[in-house]
């Protein structure tokens, strides 16, 4: 502990650490909530966080398929691999009768 900190602990000037921090986050919040109802509140604002929103959905609709899309084809490409496996393990078996 360093000196300064020794001292505020012995001026005991009667402020919580916790309730300080418990203030701080609930005026935070508050601050938070006012400026996101002011936002909302301006029909130009709102619409234009509504199309944000929007446009986030679309991409993220759009990644998803894309994703989904690089799994089939990563599936058919392991399915190629094993029929191939399968079929030289196969001939190699024939092969040995």
């Amino acid at each position: 502990m360093t000196d300064d900190q020794k001292q505020q602990g012995d001026q005991g000037n009667g402020v919580n650490p916790i309730a300080a921090a418990v203030t701080g986050a609930v005026v935070g919040a508050a601050a938070v909530g006012i400026a996101g109802a002011s936002v909302m509140a301006n029909d130009d604002s709102r619409k234009k966080v509504e199309k944000g929103i929007d446009e986030a959905k679309d991409t993220a609709s759009g990644m998803k398929e894309d994703v989904v899309e690089a799994i089939t084809q990563g599936q058919e490409k392991v399915n190629e691999v094993v029929t191939t496996i399968k079929d030289t393990i196969q001939d190699a078996g024939n092969d040995t009768k």
